[in-house]
């Protein structure tokens, strides 16, 4: 089992933004206003929070633990001005991150991964898109999905 130790400085950064960066990939997908944008901001800080004592995975607690003692505000990669640019920065964050974790700590990639995943669809799952005033709109929205499973396909993993 892999911690903060076993990987270089840029190999950490990367694993430990790699949670909020999943989420904030898909609050960028469809942005829901100032409401919709702190509900899912919340959504994500609340998972790496959770995660601390949800898992037997070593290198998932460390990362919770390290999020947790920072105070869920990891070192972010250069984000572009332009969504596109940002959403390719964000996508390939998260994919060097799972490369890392899988080249150095294979048992525990899969479900690094998949915990990756999780935070993207917290993030989703946070606010409902579109309708007024929070009647109507849809839980997720088809940007949020369309994020979710670019996210899922980069990680090399199901999005459902």
């Amino acid at each position: 089992m892999s911690q903060q130790t076993d990987y270089t400085p840029d190999e950490w950064k990367a694993i430990a933004a790699a949670p909020m960066v999943a989420g904030m990939l898909v609050t960028m997908s469809d942005l829901s206003g100032p409401v919709g944008f702190v509900k899912e901001a919340y959504a994500v800080a609340q998972a790496a929070a959770e995660a601390t004592g949800n898992t037997s995975n070593e290198l998932i607690r460390s990362v919770a633990e390290w999020l947790k003692a920072q105070g869920v505000k990891p070192a972010l990669p250069e984000v572009p001005k332009d969504q596109a640019g940002a959403r390719g920065a964000f996508v390939e964050t998260v994919r060097q991150a799972a490369a890392a974790v899988a080249q150095k700590s294979p048992a525990e990639a899969e479900e690094y991964k998949r915990w990756l995943l999780s935070f993207a669809k917290r993030a989703a799952e946070a606010s409902k898109e579109g309708g007024f005033l929070g009647i109507g709109g849809t839980l997720v929205s088809e940007q949020e999905t369309a994020a979710i499973n670019e996210l899922a396909a980069a990680l090399g993993v199901s999005a459902n």
